[in-house]
């Protein structure tokens, strides 16, 4: 019998969570004020994999671009900044969840207005909660579908999503996307009509990709 993805992953969770669950009966066992922060940490982990679990079940996991493949994606689009000189650039983060890699891009190029668009409430609320208190100015979220939204005068698009919905949101850009503009997405590839203009290897610490496409 073929096990689906879906059930991969709540496998790979209920797992998690025992372990999360063992690891927090020892940590209590001698329980002290150094003991606190673990079990916090624990906690924390334990709601993130019950929400992936529950809440979002239906939607693409909440996954996060690491530090390294931040740096990377964002010195592409200053890149594409610096070529168009002082004309106005949008980015949209397609699945921003909590706003790491959003924060990051805004924060790194002043001069674009980066929005992030994520499905989930819980991670879209994080990342609008966070912006509110410390910025940047040109960062937003909108908690919305993407599915209606027009990509019509986007200059850059990234994304970090499972390879069925990578295809799908491939197929739109494709359609919507203008002359010139730019698709980059983290660890899985477009296929049709896409051909990637760079592919960006890196270690963080395992081995990651991200492929950077540009619409003709």
């Amino acid at each position: 019998m073929q096990i689906s993805n879906q059930m991969k992953l709540n496998i790979i969770g209920v797992l998690l969570l025992a372990l999360l669950g063992v690891s927090a009966w020892a940590a209590s066992q001698h329980l002290s004020g150094y003991s606190l922060f673990p079990l916090l940490c624990i906690g924390y982990a334990a709601f993130r994999v019950i929400f992936e679990l529950t809440y979002n079940r239906a939607n693409v996991p909440t996954l996060a671009t690491g530090f390294v493949g931040r740096r990377k994606i964002a010195a592409v689009l200053q890149r594409e900044v610096s070529m168009r000189g002082k004309s106005p650039f949008t980015i949209i983060d397609l699945g921003s969840g909590r706003g790491e890699l959003t924060r990051y891009i805004a924060n790194s190029i002043p001069v674009a207005q980066v929005t992030g668009i994520e499905i989930a409430r819980i991670p879209c609320m994080q990342a609008a909660f966070v912006q509110r208190w410390l910025g940047p100015k040109n960062l937003s979220y909108q908690c919305c579908d993407f599915w209606p939204f027009d990509c019509s005068k986007i200059d850059a698009v990234v994304f970090y999503l499972t390879p069925t919905y990578a295809q799908r949101v491939g197929e739109k850009l494709h359609r919507e996307m203008k002359s010139g503009s730019i698709v980059i997405s983290h660890t899985f590839p477009l296929l049709g009509a896409w051909i990637p203009d760079k592919v960006l290897t890196f270690r963080s610490p395992f081995k990651e990709v991200v492929y950077v496409y540009r619409k003709e």
